[in-house]
């Protein structure tokens, strides 16, 4: 059943067939598509699509440029009696987290002793000779209880744009480019050979500290007992820096993990959506297009933006989550600049200076 039929199947019979409110068919689907849903439990399964990035694996992420981000809440369109298209209705942020909660859980539980996912990011960067670059990568990670597998391939180091490029040839078309003070980054326009790597531990997720699979197994699947229990460890700062944040900053913080790449149950991931909906500063964007051309809605929260990681100087950023509400996936995190400086000095605010992209999830029996 699609949304749209859920929501008319919500309606009270005396109200089909007549004229309805757009605040009206908003709040009902909302209402609608937020409830719980029994799903039937599934045995152990193979990779298959779904959310988010392994925490463990740590790459540079994807850039774009937000020229075409949608500003103001996303949509949907309501058929009229006739099944033609409306207007579209617009939904909060609360409303698209309720419906992304009720997505996620619809999603099959399974089970495997690898949580596998496999990501590809880009970044801009300015360099010192006068041009911005694109760093392109792919990533996999392989976790299991005690111990992980990684791997990672630059894919191109080259001009960001048309205009970098014609910046970066009459510069002499240097291989070697200066990156934050010092020679490091190098022209590479072909993939190379990927880096994999093994290591051995429990404590391999970040939950606003360290914590293992089997802490992630016992999240309470009520959001306030969730938040509840994530704020055991609020210190009143950033996790990235020793900088203060406020409570309901932090707490989008933590849970962009729940949502994106850590192997939690349809029920817990559930819970995290709902609890962000419970957030009175948190904003929809409206729709945007992440890096791999999929349509999402864009969420973030007032008062989480951050200083650029290792910035000495003013530099700030603003984390965005590119949500898929009906199927209650995560697709991407974007860190969009708000004050130029650092790493993103040069760069407009507004340019989406660092992107990763999920593209496939799920557990799996096998490891490299």
């Amino acid at each position: 059943m699609n949304a749209m039929e859920e929501l008319r199947a919500a309606r009270p019979a005396h109200l089909t067939g007549g004229p309805v409110d757009p605040r009206t068919r908003q709040a009902e689907l909302a209402r609608a598509l937020a409830q719980p849903r029994q799903v039937p439990r599934r045995g152990r399964k193979s990779l298959g699509w779904g959310l988010g990035l392994a925490g463990a694996a740590a790459t540079v992420s994807a850039v774009v440029l937000v020229g075409g981000l949608a500003q103001g809440p996303a949509s949907v369109v309501s058929p009229t009696a006739s099944g033609t298209a409306a207007r579209p209705v617009s939904l909060s942020a609360k409303e698209v987290l309720l419906v992304a909660a009720a997505g996620a859980e619809r999603q099959p539980a399974a089970t495997g002793d690898y949580w596998h996912v496999s990501s590809r990011s880009r970044t801009l960067q300015p360099v010192g000779e006068g041009f911005v670059i694109s760093i392109e990568q792919e990533s996999e990670s392989w976790v299991g209880a005690r111990e992980q597998w990684g791997s990672m391939r630059t894919l191109a180091i080259k001009p960001a744009t048309d205009a970098d490029r014609a910046a970066w040839e009459r510069a002499g078309s240097p291989r070697e480019l200066t990156f934050a003070g010092r020679k490091g980054i190098t022209i590479r326009e072909r993939g190379q050979k990927p880096y994999t790597g093994h290591t051995k531990s429990e404590e391999i997720f970040w939950l606003g500290r360290n914590v293992t699979m089997a802490d992630l197994r016992s999240l309470p699947t009520d959001p306030e007992a969730l938040r509840a229990d994530l704020l055991r460890f609020y210190e009143g700062k950033d996790t990235e820096a020793d900088v203060p944040m406020a409570e309901d900053p932090w707490l989008f913080r933590v849970t962009e993990g729940l949502i994106m790449d850590m192997p939690v149950s349809p029920e817990v991931r559930a819970a995290a959506f709902r609890m962000l909906a419970d957030l009175p500063s948190v904003t929809s964007l409206g729709q945007v297009t992440d890096a791999a051309g999929r349509t999402g809605t864009a969420i973030a929260i007032d008062g989480a933006s951050q200083r650029s990681p290792g910035d000495t100087d003013e530099g700030v950023v603003q984390i965005r989550l590119i949500i898929d509400e009906r199927s209650g996936r995560a697709l991407a995190r974007e860190s969009v600049v708000v004050k130029p400086g650092g790493m993103q000095a040069g760069l407009e605010p507004g340019t989406v200076w660092n992107t990763t992209t999920v593209l496939e999830t799920g557990w799996t029996d096998e490891h490299p």
